[in-house]
């Protein structure tokens, strides 16, 4: 990565664009709000905490500008992975209790390898091997040759291969923990199916920050 200052010709247009950061953030965060009352210009570090709560909180987006040809720009689009989304710890994360009633509380999901395991399957792809599913896990920890139970069906799987996607490339693996993201193949399954290791009836219901956090894992805390 090089940096740079901004080049005279378009200095006006980036602090433009700059104070419309600063506008929208004031819409959706107390603290920059107050400074935009006050008449006060927050520094950078104020402005990347206020992105970082926003975007927790579900009120904002961060958008990163880019092109995977040539890498163009794609380290600053994990820098702001890194910064701005939640770690699994800071993110509240439900399931339900399908031998409860539909209407009873949901349940709490925690970040912890030793806990019941539930992960969603998030993405569907056909491959010279068949089916591959992406899955992320959420809580407990999946193992190569396990038996894993598919929610909506009830029906039993063998996890015959784990794989660690890199681009086009597979990494077979023996694990995953919570939080992370693997590919399995031979598994029949729609796109937002929960699999558990049969210990629990829970079914993770798909929301948008799930989706986020299935696409934009956080694989560098």
């Amino acid at each position: 990565m090089v940096s740079d200052e901004i080049p005279d010709s378009v200095i006006d247009f980036a602090k433009q664009k700059r104070r419309e950061l600063i506008e929208q953030l004031a819409d959706v965060d107390e603290e920059i709000g107050e400074m935009v009352i006050m008449d006060e210009d927050p520094n950078t570090e104020q402005l990347a905490n206020a992105i970082r709560r926003a975007t927790v909180g579900l009120k904002f987006s961060p958008v990163f500008m880019g092109s995977a040809v040539k890498n163009t720009a794609v380290q600053p689009l994990l820098d702001g992975v890194c910064a701005y989304l939640p770690t699994p710890s800071e993110a509240e994360v439900t399931a339900h209790d399908t031998s409860l009633p539909a209407d009873a509380p949901m349940v709490p999901l925690v970040p912890a390898a030793q806990a019941p395991l539930v992960s969603l399957a998030f993405k569907l792809e056909e491959g010279r091997f068949g089916q591959l599913t992406y899955i992320r896990v959420y809580q407990g920890t999946m193992r190569k040759g396990q038996f894993i139970y598919h929610a909506r069906s009830g029906k039993r799987v063998k996890v015959p291969r784990l794989v660690r996607m890199h681009s086009n490339e597979m990494e077979d693996i023996e694990e995953i923990g919570p939080g992370e993201i693997c590919a399995i193949f031979g598994v029949d399954c729609a796109s937002g199916d929960t699999f558990t290791d049969g210990s629990t009836s829970y079914s993770m219901v798909s929301t948008p920050l799930t989706e986020v956090r299935a696409h934009a894992h956080r694989s560098c805390m």
